[in-house]
């Protein structure tokens, strides 16, 4: 009999988590009348208070991490746990993700162009019987990939890429 392969965990900068569900972030825009073009709706109250005491716990946290803001380009996991299955159908990872990445940048990177790899992910889990969030981050110090978009499929979608170059479809 082979050996099992068991993946190791990648090791994180820093991770956290809250009880609570991410509110949503929704980029919608509607017209302005003052000139031809259109404007960011306004944060809900729900959204900004969860910025605010997320931040907070989040501040206190990194208080002692100087290398935080960071100029180098980031992997962002994000996980939302629900306990009620109408919530876990209503809600949508973009809107989420997007309310995390606001709330992350300034604190551990300066711009959303530094999130080279961005995993999030919505789960029932009966281990986690509570509405909860988790959130890692992982500077990447140098060129190599994240074992997660490795395992996901980077390779696969090299070759998918240079099968279709071959057809002439790229």
């Amino acid at each position: 009999m082979g050996k099992k392969n068991k993946a190791s965990l990648t090791p994180m900068d820093f991770q956290l988590g809250s009880g609570g569900v991410i509110p949503s972030t929704q980029e919608a825009f509607g017209p302005n009348r003052e000139f031809s073009g259109s404007i960011r709706k306004e944060e809900s109250g729900a959204t900004a208070e969860f910025k605010k005491a997320l931040g907070t716990q989040i501040d206190i946290e990194i208080d002692e991490l100087k290398q935080f803001p960071s100029n180098k380009e980031f992997f962002v996991f994000i996980i939302q746990y629900f306990v009620s299955d109408k919530e876990y159908k209503a809600r949508d990872l973009d809107n989420m993700a997007k309310t995390m990445l606001d709330l992350l940048k300034g604190r551990f990177y300066k711009d959303d162009g530094q999130v080279k790899t961005l995993l999030v992910g919505k789960k029932m889990e009966k281990r986690v019987p509570k509405n909860f969030i988790y959130f890692a981050l992982k500077e990447m110090k140098d060129d190599r990939d994240i074992d997660a978009l490795k395992i996901s499929g980077l390779e696969r979608s090299v070759t998918l890429f240079n099968e279709q170059v071959a057809k002439g479809l790229c």
